[in-house]
């Protein structure tokens, strides 16, 4: 790519590229709330568009989104590790933040291939927040007797929802480590990034564990099923 702007605006619908994704291989499908991150990692098997709606899936990975939400869609190859462009789709809503966000893991060839029939305009990247000075401490938080109580026992489902997304992931969970202010579950498949300080307690609904925020509002990140 010899472009020098990093960052465009492809002139598509956002909905005419998630038929696209499966043939990007290995991607990671990002979804935020709250200063936390719900991260899928694979390829993707379909994407099935249906009303006003898309459904991701995957080995041990669901994800519906809400095509009414979403306005526009930037790509972005600034992204640069070990010499190899790690290129994302950002699939914006109106107000300028990602909805939903899609990662290649194989480098910038199987993007450039799937999305060199859509003219770009350059775009600006949304400002992001700057890391906390002093990081939460995880150290008594709500969120780590649930999370560590996972570790090591059957498999699970880890969901996180927003206005635009519904992602959730199956597996075991081998470990919790807590850093940088946040409780990290990281596998081949999947990254949980989840802030301190984000859950206040837990309630269990439907056959769900749902994590509160400290007003008794769920944050969007449930656990299940329930034994």
């Amino acid at each position: 790519m010899t472009d020098q702007v990093k960052r465009h605006r492809l002139d598509v619908q956002p909905a005419a590229v998630f038929p696209l994704l499966p043939g990007l291989g290995r991607i990671m499908v990002i979804v935020r709330s709250a200063g936390s991150l719900h991260e899928r990692i694979g390829p993707l098997d379909t994407a099935e568009i249906s009303d006003h709606s898309v459904t991701l899936s995957g080995a041990c990975h669901a994800a519906v989104i809400d095509l009414s939400s979403l306005d526009s869609l930037h790509y972005d190859t600034s992204s640069v590790m070990k010499d190899k462009v790690l290129p994302r789709l950002d699939f914006m809503t109106a107000s300028g933040e990602p909805g939903v966000s899609v990662v290649g893991l194989e480098g910038a060839e199987p993007f450039e291939t799937a999305l060199r029939q859509f003219a770009r305009i350059p775009a600006v990247a949304p400002e992001r927040a700057a890391a906390e000075a002093t990081p939460p401490e995880t150290g008594g938080d709500p969120a780590a007797p649930v999370l560590e109580a996972l570790v090591g026992g059957d498999p699970v489902t880890i969901r996180f929802e927003t206005a635009s997304v519904r992602q959730q992931w199956q597996g075991k969970v081998e470990a919790v480590k807590p850093m940088s202010g946040f409780f990290n579950i990281m596998t081949p498949d999947f990254h949980l990034h989840l802030k301190a300080g984000t859950v206040a307690s837990w309630q269990d609904a439907d056959g769900w564990r749902h994590a509160l925020d400290a007003e008794g509002n769920r944050t969007g990140l449930a656990i299940g099923p329930l034994a």
